[in-house]
């Protein structure tokens, strides 16, 4: 066996320990996030939000995951997307306590997501939604416009 393999062998998942080579109980996926079952225990409108709450479960002890929601994993929502907040099972419960000490009364997670939803169907049709008093302004406008420039056309010629 060439001395590379046996390098890249040593280096395989979950050879070190726990993540990071610390030894001891702390499990590990490299992240110190224990290896547990990771729950979902909250959600944030964007980025910023989801690192400040991030932030404050690093502040309690309580390591995080951030990922995008499902259906906003677009690249073209950049830091825009909102994101889930993900802890190992046997925290999740003092994370949600945290989580939900931050939030006003009133946020609803299902209203939050209904919300961004209905903001990314509005980015994509390009705004609001064409209202038939609206086509049939567009629609007149357009006919105005075609009618000067037949009538230029017909001076410039004639």
């Amino acid at each position: 066996m060439s001395e590379a393999t046996k390098h890249r062998g040593a280096h395989s998942r979950g050879s070190h320990q726990g993540g990071g080579g610390h030894g001891g109980d702390e499990g590990g996926g490299g992240g110190g996030g224990g290896g547990g079952k990771l729950i979902k225990v909250g959600f944030a409108r964007n980025q910023a939000e989801a690192e400040m709450l991030q932030a404050l479960l690093t502040e309690s002890g309580i390591p995080s995951i951030l990922k995008r929601s499902g259906g906003f994993d677009a690249p073209e929502f950049l830091a825009a997307g909102p994101r889930d907040i993900w802890v190992n099972k046997e925290q999740a419960h003092a994370a949600r306590r945290i989580i939900e000490e931050t939030m006003t009364d009133g946020e609803d997670e299902a209203e939050e997501r209904s919300e961004l939803e209905g903001e990314a169907r509005l980015r994509a049709t390009g705004g609001e939604p064409m209202t038939p008093q609206r086509l049939a302004l567009w629609v007149l406008g357009g006919t105005v416009v075609a009618i000067v420039l037949i009538w230029i056309v017909f001076e410039i010629s004639g």
